[in-house]
């Protein structure tokens, strides 16, 4: 997630038509690529009127598109149907003024509490600790089944999930399996 700027552009033509926007970039450069490019609905609007869109405001934000949603929150706009995330609306200057104290105190998007945990051989080492079974394939995922040793000798192919999951050699105990290929083998006929 990068920072950025939430910007209003006004159009000379109607003073109440507002262009609501989200960049990384300076809002001066976002004016002038809006004020080029003509197919798209804000260019479209230069063309047909022969005047360009000018910077009304802009507010630096942590989270651009969280923001964003905080200021079109506030207004009646997400109700609409069928807009096709056009944002270019008529507004009242009390709107978007509205609209931009919701972005300017929308924060950063929630995100997750904690780091995902990384599952390569390192933490399958990990969970192997005290079980008396080690790894003797190269290690290539939680699901992709490989050989492990355990303390009495046993030789066995199985998904590292699974060891991880039981620690323990399905030849010592029986992991009674109910369903799958497995399925009604003793352990120790696997």
């Amino acid at each position: 997630m990068r920072a950025g700027y939430l910007y209003v552009l006004v159009h000379p033509s109607d003073p109440s038509l507002y262009k609501i926007g989200v960049t990384v970039l300076r809002p001066e450069k976002r004016l002038t690529q809006h004020n080029n490019h003509y197919e798209k609905h804000a260019g479209r609007i230069v063309k047909e009127t022969g005047q360009k869109w000018e910077l009304k405001t802009y507010i630096a934000v942590a989270d651009p598109y969280w923001a964003e949603r905080a200021f079109w929150g506030v207004t009646h706009f997400p109700d609409i149907p069928y807009l096709g995330g056009i944002e270019v609306q008529r507004m009242d200057w009390q709107l978007v003024q509205r609209g931009l104290d919701a972005a300017k105190h929308a924060g950063v998007r929630p995100g997750p509490l904690r780091k995902p945990s990384v599952r390569n051989s390192d933490w399958m080492l990990k969970q192997l600790e005290g079980s008396g079974i080690t790894m003797i394939g190269r290690y290539s995922g939680l699901v992709r089944g490989m050989e492990f040793q355990c303390e009495k000798g046993h030789v066995f192919k199985e998904s590292p999930g699974d060891v991880a999951n039981r620690k323990s050699c399905p030849c010592c105990v029986d992991w009674n399996w109910q369903s799958g290929p497995k399925k009604g083998l003793r352990a120790s006929l696997r």
